[in-house]
């Protein structure tokens, strides 16, 4: 066999299962040289490398990176290939892509991969798929790639990374201009470990090199940051219709894979969050849960009968509103009281507590005595005690819970936010599947489900406070005096909040007086699916404000804002207008027509760009009487006419009332924002804490 000038490089570190069959694989192709670098090895991997006659030398346990540029250091050759123990190439596969490379005039270009999973079980296999069918296929690593020496030895590995290297690197090559490649025709196998330890490892090493290319690249964050959301949203979707089994993957990807970046982001523990790293983690915040959410709904559409559903879809309404009448402001005025007081906020922190919770069970109470007249809709569901129940324990800790971001936020840590929306949404859909699985096929499942994720939300965010030293003062904590002190500043921003979200949570109520619980089990799946597309563009409006009231303003920052908002929506609401009529065929006919829907909300939703935008640029000048009643006509537009609408016209008329209503308000925001963008207001902008601008989205949407 001719020899062919290549070095291959192998890091391997307890890496005797595979490295055999790796090296085999390769020596049979003929290299030059063949180097196996040993990360401080325990088992045979340096007895089975010498076998195999090659150069073997340690990294010392420096890591992957290191051992990577040592080998390189030590090649021969002009071109080296980077292998990782865990790939097998097949026979001639070297040489053919030495002549790809060669030909196409390649920096670097890589074997295509063909994952697999090295056993039987679960896990290996769900790895495998994911891989098999992600978009990262077609993005240039380094685990089986030929690339030049010289080109390694000038711009290299940075070493002070453990994982997502690879990543890095591309950035540097691809911004420097260097010409890189996936080869579309010869693959190679790349085997995953068959266990949910491997699983864990995998997802928790791509989150903490996302982390540390997002330090490194900060102009990538913001795709980068919402990276793990896409893939899962995208896997969820092709899961549903390739391979339903493969769908318990995916909670534990976004979980690990958003728990190690946000560990490896902020470290040192403890310090607080910068503006960007606040904002980024907000719109995380709000939109993972989105992905569970639509499985929670999923399962629930699948197992019970549409009536049920929809019964289950108006009580979570109902307590989702009930959470935004009770805060009565006191979220807000957290974020501006908090930071100033002298123990931390300790008294501060149970008064609000406290206050949002007695409040909120009295709106629940309230609620549900009024709704108890209906003769449909949610009065129907107060007929079984245990719902009622569930919907009060329900309303109290979610509450509960939605202050706590505004704690979280006040203390510009943001991040607790999402880890404790991403438990709780896993917490739902664990008790409802167990439920479903034990044969309980209930509306008080759904409920209960609820409510469990609520109260699993409460007590780790407890813990959060505990661990940062703030555990809340509930000796000195509920005092008539603390709870004025928050509700006098909270009360003008919640009058805006209130009116901008009214239409989200009464519509579902509305539908179901006037249609039915079936008919509101479709609205509420249709509206979810927008509803996580609508974060983007309040995201971007929070964002701004927070942007003007801080260090960052400057000239075109509104502009700016628009086009960012108005990018990220159409991305995201075509991806719903694309996979939106597949989700909902498959959860059957009685949900499969409402498909049409989609189609109206989306334009809307990039309306909306705009109005959030304004709203952002109101909060941050004090002009909360203006954005309020623009608020309020917004409102108005949608809920005045929409019984009639919804009699007349069923769930499509209702869009399309919607849909009109945000077109009419956009123009009145648009001529604000023209005027107050081009004219200098004649009163100074109010500046806000950092955190001040940014309102969490808690228990947003299950």
């Amino acid at each position: 066999m001719p020899q062919l000038e290549v070095s291959v490089i192998v890091p391997a570190r307890n890496a005797a299962a595979w490295l055999r069959e790796c090296l085999e694989s390769i020596t049979g192709q003929g290299p030059r040289e063949v180097i196996v670098v040993d990360g401080c090895s325990t088992d045979d991997t340096v007895a089975i490398a010498r076998s195999f006659g090659a150069h073997i030398i340690s990294d010392e346990g420096r890591g992957l990176p290191a051992a990577r540029m040592l080998g390189v250091q030590s090649a021969q050759c002009d071109v080296v290939s980077l292998i990782d123990a865990d790939v097998v190439l097949p026979p001639g596969s070297l040489e053919k892509l030495l002549g790809e490379f060669e030909t196409g005039g390649f920096d670097g270009l890589q074997f295509g991969l063909a994952s697999e999973a090295d056993g039987p079980g679960y896990w290996g296999s769900a790895l495998a798929w994911h891989h098999n069918h992600s978009r990262v296929r077609s993005w240039f690593g380094v685990c089986a790639t030929l690339i030049r020496r010289d080109l390694l030895l000038s711009v290299g590995f940075d070493d002070s990374f453990v994982s997502g290297e690879d990543v890095e690197l591309r950035i540097r090559l691809e911004k420097a201009g260097y010409r890189l490649g996936v080869s579309p025709t010869t693959v190679v196998r790349h085997r995953f470990a068959d266990s949910f330890a491997g699983a864990r490892d995998q997802w928790e090493q791509d989150g903490a090199g996302m982390a540390r290319t997002i330090r490194k690249h900060p102009a990538r964050a913001g795709w980068m940051v919402v990276l793990p959301l896409l893939a899962t949203v995208r896997g969820v979707a092709m899961s549903l219709f390739r391979a339903p089994r493969f769908l318990a993957y995916w909670p534990g990807f976004l979980l690990f894979n958003y728990r190690s970046m946000i560990g490896e982001i902020l470290r040192p523990a403890g310090q607080p969050l910068s503006l960007g790293e606040n904002a980024a983690w907000l719109a995380a915040a709000r939109v993972a849960p989105m992905v569970t959410g639509f499985l929670f709904w999923a399962l629930v559409a699948l197992v019970l009968p549409p009536t049920q559903t929809g019964l289950g879809s108006v009580v979570i309404s109902a307590a989702l509103l009930t959470v935004q009448l009770g805060m009565f402001g006191v979220g807000p005025a957290t974020l501006t009281l908090l930071p100033g007081e002298a123990d931390g906020g300790r008294r501060l922190i149970a008064t609000s507590l406290l206050t949002v919770g007695t409040f909120s069970l009295a709106v629940a109470v309230g609620l549900a005595a009024i709704t108890n007249s209906f003769q449909s809709g949610v009065g129907e569901a107060w007929n079984n005690p245990l719902v009622t129940v569930l919907f009060l324990i329900t309303a109290v800790f979610a509450a509960v819970a939605y202050q706590l971001d505004h704690v979280g936020l006040a203390q510009e840590r943001a991040d607790r936010a999402l880890i404790r929306s991403i438990i709780q949404s896993i917490v739902q859909l664990a008790v409802v599947a167990l439920a479903f699985l034990l044969g309980i096929h209930e509306l008080s499942v759904v409920v209960a489900a609820v409510a469990a994720g609520a109260i699993a939300s409460v007590l780790v965010g407890l813990r959060q406070l505990r661990r940062a030293r703030v555990s809340p003062d509930w000796r000195h904590g509920l005092r008539p005096g603390h709870a004025l002190k928050l509700l006098k500043p909270g009360l003008p921003n919640h009058a805006l909040m209130l009116a901008d979200r009214a239409p989200g949570y009464l519509l579902p109520l509305i539908v179901a007086a006037t249609l039915g619980p079936a008919a509101t089990a479709a609205w509420y799946i249709v509206w979810m699916m927008a509803s996580a597309v609508f974060f983007v563009p309040q995201s971007a409006g929070f964002s701004l404000q927070t942007a003007l009231a801080g260090t960052r303003s400057r000239p075109g920052l509104v502009a700016s804002a628009i086009r960012i908002s108005l990018l990220l929506t159409l991305v995201t609401g075509g991806l719903l207008v694309f996979v939106g009529p597949w989700l909902l065929r498959f959860l059957g006919p009685d949900y499969a027509s409402a498909w049409v829907l989609i189609p109206i909300l989306v334009p809307a939703l990039l309306l909306s760009c705009i109005t959030q935008v304004y709203y952002g640029l109101c909060r941050a000048q004090g002009r909360l009487v203006e954005s309020t009643a623009v608020a309020v006509v917004a409102a108005a537009l949608v809920l005045g006419p929409a019984p009639a609408v919804a009699h007349s016209f069923g769930l499509t008329g209702v869009s399309m009332l919607w849909s009109l209503a945000q077109c009419a308000v956009a123009l009145i925001a648009s001529w604000r924002l023209i005027a107050l963008t081009h004219t200098k207001a004649s009163s100074p902008a109010v500046q806000l804490p950092s955190s001040a601008s940014q309102e969490p989205t808690g228990m947003e949407t299950p």
